[in-house]
Protein backbone atom coordinates (compact mmCIF):
# COMPACT_ATOMS: atom_id res chain seq x y z
CA UNK A 1 0.00 0.00 0.00
CA UNK A 2 1.33 3.28 -1.04
CA UNK A 3 1.94 5.91 1.64
CA UNK A 4 -0.36 8.34 0.73
CA UNK A 5 -3.24 5.76 0.53
CA UNK A 6 -3.10 4.81 4.33
CA UNK A 7 -5.21 6.05 6.84
CA UNK A 8 -2.63 6.99 9.52
CA UNK A 9 -1.21 9.68 6.28
CA UNK A 10 -4.56 10.82 5.62
CA UNK A 11 -5.49 11.99 9.33
CA UNK A 12 -2.04 13.60 9.63
CA UNK A 13 -2.66 15.49 6.76
CA UNK A 14 -6.01 16.57 7.55
CA UNK A 15 -5.37 17.58 11.12
CA UNK A 16 -2.60 19.97 10.49
CA UNK A 17 -4.80 21.22 7.36
CA UNK A 18 -7.27 21.98 10.51
CA UNK A 19 -4.76 23.37 12.53
CA UNK A 20 -3.07 25.24 9.92
CA UNK A 21 -5.78 27.08 7.61
CA UNK A 22 -7.09 28.95 10.65
CA UNK A 23 -3.92 30.33 11.82
CA UNK A 24 -3.32 31.23 8.60
CA UNK A 25 -6.81 33.05 8.00
CA UNK A 26 -6.22 35.13 11.57
CA UNK A 27 -2.93 36.03 10.73
CA UNK A 28 -3.41 36.81 7.24
CA UNK A 29 -6.61 38.92 8.61
CA UNK A 30 -4.94 40.60 11.76
CA UNK A 31 -2.10 41.58 9.52
CA UNK A 32 -4.26 43.15 7.24
CA UNK A 33 -6.13 44.72 9.61
CA UNK A 34 -2.76 45.97 11.69
CA UNK A 35 -1.65 47.62 8.20
CA UNK A 36 -4.85 49.77 7.39
CA UNK A 37 -4.90 51.12 11.16
CA UNK A 38 -1.36 51.69 11.66
CA UNK A 39 -1.12 53.65 8.20
CA UNK A 40 -4.23 55.73 8.75
CA UNK A 41 -3.02 56.26 12.42
CA UNK A 42 0.41 57.58 11.13
CA UNK A 43 -1.19 59.69 8.61
CA UNK A 44 -3.63 61.31 11.88
CA UNK A 45 -0.02 61.65 13.78
CA UNK A 46 1.73 63.30 10.82
CA UNK A 47 -1.41 65.47 10.02
CA UNK A 48 -1.63 66.65 13.97
CA UNK A 49 2.31 67.38 13.55
CA UNK A 50 2.02 69.25 10.25
CA UNK A 51 -0.84 71.30 11.78
CA UNK A 52 0.98 71.83 15.66
CA UNK A 53 4.25 72.84 13.34
CA UNK A 54 2.63 75.05 11.17
CA UNK A 55 0.79 76.95 14.36
CA UNK A 56 4.70 77.40 15.50
CA UNK A 57 5.52 79.03 12.03
CA UNK A 58 2.36 81.19 11.94
CA UNK A 59 2.80 82.47 15.41
CA UNK A 60 6.42 82.95 15.04
CA UNK A 61 5.73 85.34 12.05
CA UNK A 62 2.75 86.80 13.13
CA UNK A 63 4.74 88.01 16.39
CA UNK A 64 7.90 89.29 14.21
CA UNK A 65 4.74 91.14 12.18
CA UNK A 66 3.82 93.01 15.50
CA UNK A 67 7.31 93.37 16.68
CA UNK A 68 7.77 95.66 13.50
CA UNK A 69 4.24 97.37 13.90
CA UNK A 70 5.46 98.20 17.48
CA UNK A 71 9.28 99.18 16.64
CA UNK A 72 7.92 101.98 14.01
CA UNK A 73 5.52 103.44 16.61
CA UNK A 74 7.35 102.89 19.42
CA UNK A 75 7.30 106.49 21.65
CA UNK A 76 11.44 107.23 20.91
CA UNK A 77 11.35 106.69 17.78
CA UNK A 78 7.89 109.24 17.63
CA UNK A 79 9.95 111.88 19.61
CA UNK A 80 13.30 111.51 17.54
CA UNK A 81 10.96 112.01 14.45
CA UNK A 82 9.14 115.34 15.84
CA UNK A 83 12.76 116.87 17.03
CA UNK A 84 14.56 115.96 13.63
CA UNK A 85 10.73 117.75 11.95
CA UNK A 86 11.71 120.74 13.77
CA UNK A 87 14.94 120.60 13.13
CA UNK A 88 14.74 120.56 8.96
CA UNK A 89 11.94 122.97 9.73
CA UNK A 90 14.45 125.44 10.80
CA UNK A 91 17.30 124.78 9.01
CA UNK A 92 14.78 125.89 6.09
CA UNK A 93 14.46 129.06 7.03
CA UNK A 94 15.80 132.06 5.02
CA UNK A 95 17.31 134.08 7.77
CA UNK A 96 20.80 135.44 9.53
CA UNK A 97 21.88 133.25 12.49
CA UNK A 98 21.63 134.76 15.44
CA UNK A 99 23.72 133.31 17.88
CA UNK A 100 20.98 132.72 19.95
CA UNK A 101 19.50 131.00 17.02
CA UNK A 102 23.16 129.02 16.78
CA UNK A 103 22.87 128.04 20.67
CA UNK A 104 19.37 127.20 20.35
CA UNK A 105 19.93 124.81 17.01
CA UNK A 106 23.15 123.07 19.02
CA UNK A 107 20.50 122.30 21.89
CA UNK A 108 18.39 120.87 19.47
CA UNK A 109 21.02 119.03 18.26
CA UNK A 110 22.25 117.85 21.59
CA UNK A 111 18.96 116.63 22.43
CA UNK A 112 18.24 114.91 19.23
CA UNK A 113 21.24 112.88 19.89
CA UNK A 114 19.66 112.14 23.26
CA UNK A 115 16.62 111.06 21.49
CA UNK A 116 19.07 108.93 19.22
CA UNK A 117 20.20 108.00 21.93
CA UNK A 118 17.03 106.54 23.44
CA UNK A 119 15.99 104.90 20.51
CA UNK A 120 19.05 102.84 20.62
CA UNK A 121 18.29 101.81 24.03
CA UNK A 122 14.66 100.76 22.86
CA UNK A 123 15.63 98.78 20.17
CA UNK A 124 18.96 97.37 22.30
CA UNK A 125 16.05 96.43 25.13
CA UNK A 126 13.89 94.96 22.72
CA UNK A 127 16.59 92.72 20.78
CA UNK A 128 17.33 91.46 24.50
CA UNK A 129 13.94 90.60 25.48
CA UNK A 130 12.89 89.03 22.25
CA UNK A 131 16.35 87.07 21.64
CA UNK A 132 14.79 86.37 17.97
CA UNK A 133 16.53 89.01 15.71
CA UNK A 134 20.14 89.24 14.19
CA UNK A 135 19.45 93.24 13.55
CA UNK A 136 16.96 96.42 14.38
CA UNK A 137 17.44 99.38 12.73
CA UNK A 138 15.95 102.62 11.51
CA UNK A 139 17.10 104.34 8.10
CA UNK A 140 16.50 107.87 7.27
CA UNK A 141 14.26 108.45 4.18
CA UNK A 142 18.15 108.92 2.47
CA UNK A 143 19.04 105.13 3.33
CA UNK A 144 21.01 106.21 5.91
CA UNK A 145 21.19 103.99 9.30
CA UNK A 146 20.46 106.34 12.34
CA UNK A 147 20.05 104.01 15.30
CA UNK A 148 21.15 100.10 14.48
CA UNK A 149 21.47 96.96 16.96
CA UNK A 150 22.97 94.02 16.19
CA UNK A 151 22.68 90.34 17.54
CA UNK A 152 24.07 87.00 17.79
CA UNK A 153 23.15 83.82 19.73
CA UNK A 154 24.10 85.08 23.03
CA UNK A 155 24.18 89.36 23.18
CA UNK A 156 22.96 92.22 21.59
CA UNK A 157 24.97 95.48 20.88
CA UNK A 158 24.51 98.82 19.82
CA UNK A 159 26.30 99.87 16.65
CA UNK A 160 29.00 102.78 17.31
CA UNK A 161 27.54 105.83 14.59
CA UNK A 162 30.86 105.79 13.29
CA UNK A 163 29.99 102.61 11.61
CA UNK A 164 26.07 103.14 10.87
CA UNK A 165 26.07 102.48 6.90
CA UNK A 166 24.23 103.84 4.25
CA UNK A 167 22.55 101.64 2.37
CA UNK A 168 20.37 103.55 -0.19
CA UNK A 169 21.18 101.07 -2.70
CA UNK A 170 20.06 97.79 -0.80
CA UNK A 171 17.02 96.72 -2.60
CA UNK A 172 15.40 95.86 0.87
CA UNK A 173 15.27 99.80 1.25
CA UNK A 174 14.45 100.46 -2.14
CA UNK A 175 11.97 98.17 -2.36
CA UNK A 176 10.07 98.97 0.98
CA UNK A 177 10.23 102.49 0.07
CA UNK A 178 8.14 102.20 -2.55
CA UNK A 179 5.35 100.50 -0.32
CA UNK A 180 2.41 102.45 0.80
CA UNK A 181 2.37 103.21 3.86
CA UNK A 182 0.58 100.17 5.62
CA UNK A 183 2.34 97.62 3.36
CA UNK A 184 4.96 95.68 4.85
CA UNK A 185 8.31 94.59 2.95
CA UNK A 186 8.76 90.75 3.59
CA UNK A 187 12.56 89.14 2.12
CA UNK A 188 12.21 85.53 0.65
CA UNK A 189 13.79 83.16 3.46
CA UNK A 190 17.22 82.53 2.38
CA UNK A 191 21.01 82.93 3.73
CA UNK A 192 22.45 86.39 5.12
CA UNK A 193 25.62 87.64 2.71
CA UNK A 194 27.92 90.14 4.40
CA UNK A 195 29.63 92.28 1.20
CA UNK A 196 28.41 90.10 -0.82
CA UNK A 197 29.11 87.33 0.35
CA UNK A 198 26.83 84.09 1.74
CA UNK A 199 27.83 84.21 5.63
CA UNK A 200 29.36 80.81 6.98
CA UNK A 201 28.67 79.61 8.98
CA UNK A 202 25.60 79.63 7.14
CA UNK A 203 23.19 82.06 8.76
CA UNK A 204 19.50 81.84 7.89
CA UNK A 205 17.58 85.53 7.53
CA UNK A 206 14.22 87.11 6.58
CA UNK A 207 14.00 90.87 6.56
CA UNK A 208 11.18 92.79 7.73
CA UNK A 209 10.31 96.77 7.07
CA UNK A 210 8.02 99.01 7.61
CA UNK A 211 7.63 102.96 6.13
CA UNK A 212 7.44 105.19 8.65
CA UNK A 213 6.63 109.19 8.78
CA UNK A 214 7.31 112.42 10.24
CA UNK A 215 4.06 113.80 11.83
CA UNK A 216 3.29 115.92 8.41
CA UNK A 217 2.92 112.50 6.87
CA UNK A 218 6.20 113.53 5.35
CA UNK A 219 8.19 110.14 4.58
CA UNK A 220 10.74 109.66 7.10
CA UNK A 221 12.17 106.28 6.12
CA UNK A 222 12.26 102.99 7.58
CA UNK A 223 12.31 100.62 10.03
CA UNK A 224 13.64 97.06 9.15
CA UNK A 225 14.65 93.66 11.14
CA UNK A 226 16.47 90.28 10.59
CA UNK A 227 14.51 87.92 11.68
CA UNK A 228 16.11 84.76 13.17
CA UNK A 229 14.44 82.02 11.72
CA UNK A 230 16.37 79.31 13.26
CA UNK A 231 13.36 80.02 16.49
CA UNK A 232 11.20 77.84 13.89
CA UNK A 233 13.61 76.05 11.75
CA UNK A 234 15.12 73.60 14.78
CA UNK A 235 11.58 72.75 15.65
CA UNK A 236 10.83 71.49 12.47
CA UNK A 237 12.61 67.83 13.27
CA UNK A 238 12.93 65.64 10.50
CA UNK A 239 10.02 67.64 8.48
CA UNK A 240 10.64 69.44 5.20
CA UNK A 241 9.80 73.28 5.16
CA UNK A 242 10.00 74.27 1.33
CA UNK A 243 9.66 77.40 -0.33
CA UNK A 244 7.11 77.94 -3.29
CA UNK A 245 9.88 76.97 -6.11
CA UNK A 246 10.22 73.74 -4.43
CA UNK A 247 14.33 74.51 -2.83
CA UNK A 248 14.31 73.13 0.73
CA UNK A 249 14.60 75.63 3.12
CA UNK A 250 14.59 72.78 5.90
CA UNK A 251 15.44 68.94 5.47
CA UNK A 252 16.29 66.26 7.48
CA UNK A 253 19.47 66.52 5.37
CA UNK A 254 21.23 69.46 5.76
CA UNK A 255 23.00 68.87 2.94
CA UNK A 256 20.35 69.36 1.23
CA UNK A 257 18.87 72.46 1.66
CA UNK A 258 19.25 75.86 0.26
CA UNK A 259 19.50 74.88 -3.01
CA UNK A 260 18.08 77.95 -4.91
CA UNK A 261 19.89 80.15 -7.14
CA UNK A 262 20.21 83.21 -4.95
CA UNK A 263 21.70 80.48 -1.71
CA UNK A 264 24.19 77.67 -2.72
CA UNK A 265 22.51 76.73 -6.18
CA UNK A 266 23.51 72.77 -5.72
CA UNK A 267 19.67 72.52 -7.65
CA UNK A 268 18.39 70.02 -5.32
CA UNK A 269 14.78 70.12 -5.30
CA UNK A 270 11.45 68.44 -4.15
CA UNK A 271 10.93 67.60 -7.59
CA UNK A 272 14.48 66.17 -8.22
CA UNK A 273 13.89 63.67 -5.17
CA UNK A 274 10.11 63.23 -5.29
CA UNK A 275 8.90 63.85 -9.18
CA UNK A 276 6.70 61.41 -8.70
CA UNK A 277 4.21 63.42 -6.23
CA UNK A 278 5.52 67.00 -6.69
CA UNK A 279 2.46 67.98 -7.93
CA UNK A 280 -0.03 66.21 -6.00
CA UNK A 281 1.96 67.94 -2.91
CA UNK A 282 3.65 71.61 -3.32
CA UNK A 283 1.80 74.41 -2.32
CA UNK A 284 -1.18 72.12 -1.58
CA UNK A 285 -2.81 70.76 1.73
CA UNK A 286 -4.01 67.12 2.47
CA UNK A 287 -2.29 63.58 3.03
CA UNK A 288 -1.33 61.24 0.53
CA UNK A 289 -0.40 57.75 1.00
CA UNK A 290 1.93 55.63 -1.95
CA UNK A 291 3.13 52.20 -1.39
CA UNK A 292 6.49 53.40 -0.37
CA UNK A 293 5.34 56.59 1.94
CA UNK A 294 2.80 58.30 4.14
CA UNK A 295 2.82 62.08 3.40
CA UNK A 296 1.13 64.76 5.11
CA UNK A 297 1.40 68.37 3.79
CA UNK A 298 0.32 72.07 4.57
CA UNK A 299 0.62 75.13 2.63
CA UNK A 300 1.72 78.12 4.43
CA UNK A 301 1.17 81.55 3.76
CA UNK A 302 3.94 84.51 5.13
CA UNK A 303 1.84 86.66 7.03
CA UNK A 304 1.99 90.17 5.62
CA UNK A 305 2.99 88.37 1.68
CA UNK A 306 2.28 86.84 -0.87
CA UNK A 307 5.08 84.24 -0.42
CA UNK A 308 4.17 80.56 -0.05
CA UNK A 309 5.80 77.68 1.72
CA UNK A 310 5.13 73.68 1.71
CA UNK A 311 5.05 72.20 5.28
CA UNK A 312 5.73 68.53 5.11
CA UNK A 313 6.24 65.04 6.93
CA UNK A 314 7.41 61.97 5.44
CA UNK A 315 7.40 58.69 6.69
CA UNK A 316 8.66 56.08 4.51
CA UNK A 317 6.71 52.48 4.79
CA UNK A 318 9.23 50.26 6.00
CA UNK A 319 9.53 53.16 8.84
CA UNK A 320 5.69 52.95 9.71
CA UNK A 321 5.73 48.97 9.47
CA UNK A 322 8.45 48.42 11.25
CA UNK A 323 6.23 47.06 13.95
CA UNK A 324 4.20 44.97 11.35
CA UNK A 325 7.39 43.65 10.23
CA UNK A 326 8.29 42.28 13.75
CA UNK A 327 4.50 41.11 13.93
CA UNK A 328 5.02 38.95 10.33
CA UNK A 329 8.36 37.70 12.17
CA UNK A 330 6.77 36.95 15.40
CA UNK A 331 3.51 35.16 13.37
CA UNK A 332 5.86 33.25 11.41
CA UNK A 333 7.74 31.78 13.92
CA UNK A 334 4.22 31.61 16.05
CA UNK A 335 2.99 29.68 12.83
CA UNK A 336 6.72 27.07 12.30
CA UNK A 337 6.09 26.16 16.18
CA UNK A 338 2.29 25.21 15.36
CA UNK A 339 2.92 23.40 12.42
CA UNK A 340 5.54 21.45 14.53
CA UNK A 341 3.08 20.51 17.31
CA UNK A 342 0.14 19.70 14.49
CA UNK A 343 2.93 17.35 13.01
CA UNK A 344 3.71 15.68 16.51
CA UNK A 345 -0.07 15.79 17.84
CA UNK A 346 -1.26 14.54 14.22
CA UNK A 347 1.64 11.63 13.88
CA UNK A 348 0.28 10.70 17.70
CA UNK A 349 -3.50 10.88 17.45
CA UNK A 350 -3.44 8.95 14.03
CA UNK A 351 -1.35 6.58 15.25
CA UNK A 352 -3.59 5.85 18.21
CA UNK A 353 -6.89 6.00 15.96
CA UNK A 354 -5.13 3.68 13.37
CA UNK A 355 -3.45 1.12 14.84
CA UNK A 356 -5.99 -1.02 16.26
CA UNK A 357 -7.45 -0.55 12.53
CA UNK A 358 -4.47 -2.29 11.35
CA UNK A 359 -4.23 -4.52 14.10
CA UNK A 360 -7.45 -6.05 13.05
CA UNK A 361 -6.69 -5.60 9.30
CA UNK A 362 -3.81 -7.91 10.49
CA UNK A 363 -6.08 -10.29 11.95
CA UNK A 364 -8.55 -10.02 9.08
CA UNK A 365 -5.73 -10.79 6.40
CA UNK A 366 -5.04 -14.07 8.56
CA UNK A 367 -8.04 -15.28 8.98
CA UNK A 368 -8.66 -14.97 5.39
CA UNK A 369 -5.83 -17.21 4.38
CA UNK A 370 -7.16 -20.15 7.08
CA UNK A 371 -4.58 -18.98 9.99
CA UNK A 372 -6.74 -18.62 13.01
CA UNK A 373 -5.10 -16.62 15.59
CA UNK A 374 -5.12 -17.32 19.41
CA UNK A 375 -4.40 -14.81 20.89
CA UNK A 376 -7.15 -12.48 21.70
CA UNK A 377 -7.52 -8.95 20.34
CA UNK A 378 -6.61 -6.78 22.91
CA UNK A 379 -7.80 -3.40 22.38
CA UNK A 380 -8.22 -1.05 25.05
CA UNK A 381 -10.57 1.62 23.82
CA UNK A 382 -14.07 2.86 24.97
CA UNK A 383 -15.04 4.01 21.44
CA UNK A 384 -16.29 2.81 18.00
CA UNK A 385 -12.75 1.44 17.71
CA UNK A 386 -13.03 -0.39 20.86
CA UNK A 387 -16.66 -1.66 19.95
CA UNK A 388 -15.32 -2.97 17.02
CA UNK A 389 -12.56 -4.88 18.44
CA UNK A 390 -14.89 -6.35 21.12
CA UNK A 391 -17.43 -7.36 17.81
CA UNK A 392 -14.05 -8.81 16.25
CA UNK A 393 -13.28 -10.40 18.82
CA UNK A 394 -16.77 -12.29 19.49
CA UNK A 395 -16.64 -12.63 15.70
CA UNK A 396 -12.91 -14.48 16.04
CA UNK A 397 -13.91 -16.64 18.51
CA UNK A 398 -17.23 -17.83 16.83
CA UNK A 399 -15.45 -18.91 14.00
CA UNK A 400 -13.06 -20.80 16.08
CA UNK A 401 -15.72 -22.77 17.60
CA UNK A 402 -17.66 -23.34 14.38
CA UNK A 403 -14.48 -24.80 13.05
CA UNK A 404 -13.87 -27.33 16.07
CA UNK A 405 -17.39 -28.17 15.84
CA UNK A 406 -16.69 -28.79 12.08
CA UNK A 407 -13.58 -30.54 12.84
CA UNK A 408 -15.20 -33.04 15.78
CA UNK A 409 -18.38 -33.97 12.81
CA UNK A 410 -15.95 -34.93 10.33
CA UNK A 411 -14.59 -37.24 12.62
CA UNK A 412 -17.34 -39.22 13.51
Amino acid sequence: MKIYHRLRTKLSIAFIIVTLIPTLIIGIYAIQVASQTLQAQTLAQQTEQVKILENLIRSFLSIVKSDLSFLSQSAPLREYLNLHMVLMSDSQVESVPTNSTEATQQAVHNILEQKQTALEQEFLAFSRSRQIYYQIRYLDEMGQEIARVDADESKSWIVAKKLLQNNADQDDFKGTMRLSSKQLFISKLDLNREQGQIEVPHKPVIRYAVNVYYPNNQRAGIVTINVNPNQFLQALGDAFLIDQEGFFLHHPNPKKEWGGPNDLKTGVTFEKDYPQIVSQVLNKNGTLSTNTAAISYQRIIVPGSSQQWTLLVLHHTREIFQSIIEFRLAFNIILAIAILIAIWFAIILSAKITRPIEQLTRIAEAISRGELIENRVEIHDKSEIGQLAQAFERMRVSMIKSFEKLRKQSRM
